[in-house]
């Protein structure tokens, strides 16, 4: 049975998490049009191109605003019987399913910012490539990964 939203969604956290991973950005890209500002009024370079940069500047900054609001509504993972469902996109969704006999192991992930937040990544590895999980909780992350650990023990076929 096809299910519109999988059982567990991102920390309410992750929204954070991605306002400050995005602020980060911005004082990036306000670093690089400054630099830009600079090198175009020293040269004197046609004025078109600020016209042209400028917009685009925008356009990153604010949908950086929006994007986790639709992110945290669109994205969730379930752990299922014979495989792990991952639902993530932000306009466009894509489900991805990884049966439990390719996952060679699990981890957990986070960095200072998550780590601050209390938000972890669950990092599925197989062979040929890793499926990060959606943001979640601290217990929920080692919960997930004991779990998955304990349904691929539990595997007997071989690929």
């Amino acid at each position: 049975m096809y299910k519109q939203v999988l059982d567990n969604k991102m920390s309410k956290q992750s929204i954070k998490y991605e306002y400050i991973h995005h602020i980060l950005n911005v004082i990036v890209i306000l670093i690089l049009f400054s630099v830009f500002v600079f090198l175009w009024y020293k040269f004197e370079w046609w004025t078109y191109l600020i016209y042209l940069i400028l917009p685009i500047a925008i356009v990153i900054i604010l949908a950086g605003f929006i994007n986790p609001i639709i992110r945290l509504r669109r994205t969730s993972f379930e752990i299922g019987e014979q495989y792990i469902e991952v639902q993530k996109g932000l306009y466009y969704q894509k489900r991805l399913v990884q049966p439990y006999n390719r996952v060679q192991f699990v981890k957990v992930k986070h960095g200072p910012i998550s780590r601050m937040l209390n938000i972890y990544f669950v990092v599925v590895v197989t062979a040929g490539s890793s499926q990060i999980l959606p943001m979640v909780d601290r217990n929920i992350a080692e919960q997930t990964r004991l779990n998955i650990m304990s349904k691929v023990k539990e595997v007997t076929d071989d690929v």
